[in-house]
């Protein structure tokens, strides 16, 4: 983040930055975020139902499923969808890897959202508490990525949320489909800010780095402090 820069555009990743995983915003998190001018847009491997669920329906573009699944509001911008073979491949990759822990529900570790399919290496609706215990510093989820990359030219991975891995056609990543609304909306990239948790080196937000300006944040206090910080100072553009 450039000291004194202007944006006009606020992008957050969800669980993990602006709430805990598959939890309901904060009261003070989303009054924050309610009460700024510029536009908000919130992008996540979620489904756009779960994201505006959680987000208490706070006013605000829906990037879904990374961004493969666009809405203003009720408006959807444009869905996409994994092949058949796509999916067969991703969930080939996932019968590969081996359980990594002990899990609470086997039936609770693979989501087919449409454009993405996620794996959870604990479970997706397991206590929060314990999510956010077993793979606090993505280093389970690297090795077993590193022991048993995919190897694919159409469906890529990446270390997304608490204990996930996110599977998307290649290329249809979170940078890309920000690219992509800021040209569906005639947006300069230059006005644009990303705060996300995980900009690290095979991390879910990675692919926005170079796209727009980001701002990496370790959980939601941390997004709801720099943000109360930026509200203050001139560094977002208040038209």
């Amino acid at each position: 983040m450039q000291k004194g820069k202007t944006y006009q555009r606020l992008f957050f990743d969800l669980d993990n930055t602006l709430t805990r995983s598959r939890s309901p915003i904060e009261p003070a998190m989303r009054a924050l975020l309610a009460s700024l001018p510029e536009d908000l847009i919130v992008v996540s491997g979620a489904r756009a139902e779960q994201i505006q669920s959680q987000l208490d329906d706070l006013p605000c573009y829906v990037l879904a499923q990374n961004g493969n699944h666009a809405l203003r509001g009720t408006h959807e911008l444009w869905r996409d969808t994994l092949s058949e073979t796509e999916t067969a491949e991703i969930m080939a990759h996932i019968a590969s890897l081996p359980r990594v822990c002990p899990v609470p529900d086997t039936g609770d570790l693979v989501e087919h959202r449409g454009a993405q399919i996620s794996y959870s290496i604990y479970g997706h609706h397991a206590p929060i508490a314990d999510k956010e215990r077993a793979d606090p510093d993505q280093a389970i989820r690297r090795a077993l990525l590193m022991e048993h990359p995919l190897v694919s030219e159409t469906v890529e991975v990446k270390i997304a949320g608490t204990t996930c891995l996110d599977y998307t056609r290649r290329g249809s990543t979170k940078g890309f489909n920000i690219a992509r609304l800021s040209r569906h909306l005639g947006w300069d990239p230059a006005t644009c800010l990303y705060f996300g948790d995980a900009l690290f080196p095979g991390g879910n937000d990675e692919s926005v780095v170079g796209v727009i300006a980001t701002e990496a944040v370790h959980d939601p206090k941390d997004t709801y402090e720099k943000l109360t910080t930026l509200a203050h100072h001139p560094r977002i553009a208040h038209p």
